[in-house]
């Protein structure tokens, strides 16, 4: 009986201190992911720290983060969203439908979904398509509304095999974006 007792002390004590050992190293982590705020062209937004600020490929762009791990060295992110900003030329919609009509003729794109969403407390509209560059298939999704004449646009664009794993920064940032 006696050395039940302590055979069972003994894996009482090993478990308290793996527990407390487990808090530890998480609270000490140098990784720890942080919340960034950027502000630019009218947007708020915050984002994880394991992402910042890259260079844009849009002349039409008014900021672009990316995975941090993923900026190549012209310092372009293969994970990244990019915001940007272009006047409106008609109506809204016909514009930005406009903007995909020729996605239909392209073999390098395809169009997997397109419809209305919302953003705040506007109204939006989304499509996902793939792109194939070079070789280089990439999953993009892009939500556009309007703001004073203006057309934004949030683009998340990611090679097919990193888009769903990345895409809840996408999210979260389309759920807490602040259009001043």
């Amino acid at each position: 009986m006696k050395g039940k007792i302590i055979k069972g002390s003994i894996i009482a004590i090993i478990l308290i201190i793996f527990l407390v050992s487990s808090v530890s190293a998480e609270n000490n982590t140098d990784d720890e992911t942080k919340v960034v705020t950027l502000s630019k062209g009218g947007l708020v937004i915050n984002y994880p720290s394991d992402w910042g600020y890259s260079q844009a490929t849009s002349n039409y762009s008014i900021m672009s983060i990316s995975k941090l791990d993923s900026i190549d060295s012209a310092g372009v992110g293969q994970v990244n969203i990019n915001f940007e900003k272009k006047p409106i030329e008609g109506d809204f919609y016909t514009f930005v439908n406009s903007t995909y009509k020729p996605m239909q003729y392209d073999a390098s794109f395809k169009l997997v979904s397109s419809g209305e969403s919302v953003i705040g407390d506007r109204e939006a509209l989304e499509y996902i398509y793939t792109s194939n560059d070079h070789g280089v298939e990439r999953e993009h999704k892009a939500v556009w509304f309007e703001k004073g004449g203006q057309a934004y646009v949030l683009l998340y664009s990611a090679p097919i095999d990193k888009f769903e794993q990345n895409l809840y920064v996408f999210d979260y940032i389309l759920s807490d974006i602040q259009i001043t």
